[in-house]
């Protein structure tokens, strides 16, 4: 715990200020030099610092600064977002999450959660696999077909439940369905005992960086109720896409 606090401080050191060598970062945290450069060749590695081989000093690279700039855009998603998802779950009266795809899952990053003692029980920070759940189709509906090949050829379809999709040809076909018709439904194919309906929130670029979700029991959730608010979704989702700066209507042709 101690050597991860101390890796940090390293970092922070060197994002607030010059470039350094391992004489002056050990002197400056009381850090002896032998650690000290364990604590660099980790974040080399990492590529959160580089070395200067000509002066031998060591500096913060820009990937600190995209991870800051991905978490900036992250919580002013968040922000942006929130009011719109409260009055959702107050419409409907069950969850609603939002999402981003990270490293071929979904991660949820905030939730509204429904006031019904029976309820979903996804949490945020919660990794949960694309192909079987409702945001994380309409994240791989979005993928350039390049995209979809890898993440294809890397991620076995797993059977969850009786209404997992695991046939690479009848998910592509519904990936197209989903990339023309604006949103997705997961049909108790992630858990026999959930429904549930998400839709894309796009950037300025017209990227799909996040998608809005609202789940329920299948016990309250019926597929006519879940049908009856795609319309309310996908204008809440533009609403916050236009927020974000998205302006026009970026069509995705894909080949599958």
């Amino acid at each position: 715990m101690k050597s991860t606090i101390k890796v940090f401080q390293v970092l922070e050191t060197l994002c607030g200020g010059k470039a350094a060598g391992v004489t002056e970062l050990s002197n400056q945290l009381d850090i002896k030099p032998s650690s000290m450069h364990r604590f660099l060749s980790v974040l080399t590695k990492l590529g959160y610092v580089q070395k200067n081989d000509s002066t031998g000093k060591y500096f913060a690279t820009l990937k600190i600064f995209q991870l800051g700039v991905s978490v900036r855009n992250k919580l002013s998603l968040i922000s942006i977002a929130r009011p719109y998802m409260e009055e959702l779950g107050e419409i409907l009266n069950e969850t609603v999450n939002i999402a981003v795809f990270a490293q071929d899952n979904v991660v949820v990053i905030d939730r509204v959660q429904s006031p019904e003692t029976l309820r979903t029980n996804i949490i945020v920070g919660q990794h949960l696999p694309a192909y079987c759940t409702a945001f994380g189709k309409v994240f791989l509906a979005a993928m350039s077909a390049k995209e979809l090949r890898r993440y294809l050829k890397m991620t076995e379809l797993k059977p969850l439940t009786r209404q997992t999709i695991t046939d690479t040809r009848a998910l592509r076909d519904e990936l197209t369905k989903i990339a023309k018709d604006g949103y997705a439904i997961d049909n108790r194919e992630l858990d026999e005992n959930i429904r549930c309906i998400a839709s894309p929130i796009r950037d300025e670029s017209g990227k799909v960086v996040a998608a809005m979700s609202y789940s329920g029991p299948t016990t309250r959730v019926k597929m006519v109720r879940l049908k009856t608010f795609i319309k309310t979704i996908k204008d809440i989702t533009t609403e916050i896409s236009q927020k974000l700066g998205y302006r026009e209507n970026f069509p995705r042709k894909m080949e599958r």
